[in-house]
């Protein structure tokens, strides 16, 4: 071994011999230069105690020992080292041989630490993530909730109101109605958004694909328009493209809810001038058209800075200080999902254009020519009809209760509980059932297939059934289907939806003879 070697090698082991008593009588001080002669080991390290315990257990063919990775620092060093120390017991001296590895755990320390760092960094980032999950979970319940609950008051908001207006009112009570149904519309229609942007956020929204009469919604958005621009003293202009094939497939709801946010939008912000709306064919083949609509103001515009960002939530460009700040990026998402696009112009004092194309497919299964108006389908006022209706909520139950009596072909019950209309039915044979599905302990779903499943009386186990709920989730009627609900309706609703949903079941359960 050359000298260098030899050196290096030496700097790295210190050798020390002492007798049974632990002085020192040999020391080469290559790692600790204060270690001498006479000095006793066990007062240079707390670590050599060991070294007393390990002569009385020792034997002749067990004499060595080894004590990885011992932090030393003896006499003036001050910075510890980390070393190996062997020790052996013979019948005259102890040998103690230190190898300093003071480098290399240095190096495997870091390289653990790094990889402890490591771990410890994607443990945070799953656990940021599953945080930010659990956030986002709570957050999309929370809404569904809120507007679930929301929901319900609004249903009886609403349909006093229809009510009341019923009644003999002055022109200013009139007016103040109306006031309070826009209200209300408007704050279901904000939590509407937070519903459907949940559902987009989280990916489980789907679109509806079902065949649909296009020209007739456009007809439905314009009526609902019309007196709005009457009341503001706007111009509303409507221009419909004639070659636009009526028989469609696709979302209706959400075509209705994109283009009525526009006008919606247009409306709000014009004080004087004008509105329009132009619908038209751009483009498509046999089995599908494009269809552009234009909705055009006169209103107080967005500058050019702020365009690009007109589509992100809770965004305003205005100082109403109205509205959430939703319905147009609700508005882009839904386009996005259609495949459609989206495009705005904007001046600021001098107003906004939107246009937007959809591409729809034909329904083909429909010879537009031949196409008639589904007849109106009406309950006779001759006949008597006896109700009963399972909805714990008081304002809920008064409102169904005044609707149907004021239809005079109704006899009504309530109850509150799915517990107490088992005891109705068993004592009272019902011409319909409207059950909430949101009870208490038994949910209106484990009502409806204990009654089809469990009597064999055809009067119960038959009787149709309406299911109510603020629910709105996207499988909510197969769910009614499964468990033996013969028809839906989703809170909000107006009597003539509760009506028509009444008529169309007692039609296909044969009450109501055509």
């Amino acid at each position: 071994m050359g000298d260098s070697n030899k050196r290096k090698f030496n700097d790295k082991v210190q050798l020390i011999t002492c007798n049974h008593t632990g002085v020192v009588s040999f020391s080469d001080a290559n790692l600790f230069t204060s270690v001498s002669e006479g000095d006793s080991i066990y007062d240079l390290h707390p670590f050599f105690e060991i070294v007393k315990g390990l002569q009385q257990t020792y034997s002749p063919n067990d004499n060595e020992f080894s004590f990885p990775c011992v932090h030393l620092a003896i006499g003036s060093v001050t910075e510890e080292r980390i070393c190996d120390i062997n020790v052996t017991i013979e019948l005259s001296e102890i040998h103690v041989v230190i190898f300093d590895y003071s480098a290399a755990y240095k190096k495997l320390n870091k390289i653990s630490q790094e990889r402890n760092e490591s771990i410890i960094r994607n443990q945070e980032l799953e656990f940021s993530n599953k945080l930010l999950l659990e956030k986002e979970s709570f957050k999309n319940d929370f809404i569904a909730n809120i507007n679930h609950e929301v929901s319900t008051p609004i249903t009886s908001i609403k349909g006093f109101l229809d009510l009341l207006k019923k009644t003999d009112l002055s022109y200013e009570q009139e007016e103040l109605i109306q006031i309070i149904i826009r209200e209300s519309e408007y704050l279901e229609r904000i939590f509407g958004d937070m519903l459907d942007l949940s559902k987009i956020e989280t990916g489980s929204f789907q679109l509806l694909e079902e065949p649909f009469d296009l020209i007739e919604l456009i007809d439905s958005i314009v009526d609902s328009y019309k007196h709005i621009a009457e009341e503001n003293a706007l111009e509303f202009e409507v221009n419909i493209d004639s070659k636009l094939n009526a028989q469609m497939v696709g979302d209706k709801t959400r075509i209705y809810q994109i283009v009525n946010n526009l006008l919606n939008n247009s409306f709000k912000y014009t004080e004087e001038g004008f509105v329009k709306f132009k619908v038209s064919k751009i483009g498509g083949k046999y089995k599908k058209q494009i269809v552009q609509f234009e909705v055009e103001d006169s209103g107080i515009g967005v500058d050019k800075e702020h365009q690009a960002s007109m589509f992100e939530a809770f965004v305003q460009h205005n100082d109403k200080g109205e509205g959430s700040g939703l319905g147009l990026h609700v508005v882009k998402n839904l386009v996005h999902l259609m495949k459609g696009k989206i495009a705005v112009e904007s001046e600021l004092g001098k107003g906004t254009k939107f246009v937007l194309d959809i591409r729809l497919r034909h329904n083909l299964g429909t010879n537009e020519k031949e196409s008639t108006p589904i007849p109106k389908l009406e309950i006779p006022k001759s006949g008597r009809y006896r109700v009963l209706v399972v909805e714990n909520k008081r304002s809920t139950q008064y409102l169904i209760t005044r609707l149907l009596l004021n239809q005079g072909c109704f006899f009504v019950d309530v109850v509150s509980t799915a517990e107490e209309a088992i005891k109705a039915i068993e004592h009272r044979t019902y011409d319909l059932l409207i059950l909430d599905i949101k009870l208490g302990a038994m949910s209106g779903f484990d009502l409806a297939v204990k009654i089809r499943k469990e009597y064999s009386d055809e009067f119960i186990k038959d009787v149709p059934i309406l299911g109510i709920s603020a629910i709105k989730t996207l499988n909510i009627e197969n769910l009614c289907a499964i468990n033996g609900i013969d028809s839906f309706l989703a809170k909000p609703f107006s009597e003539e939806l509760l009506m028509g949903k009444i008529t169309k079941l007692f039609k296909r359960k044969g009450k109501v003879m055509g």
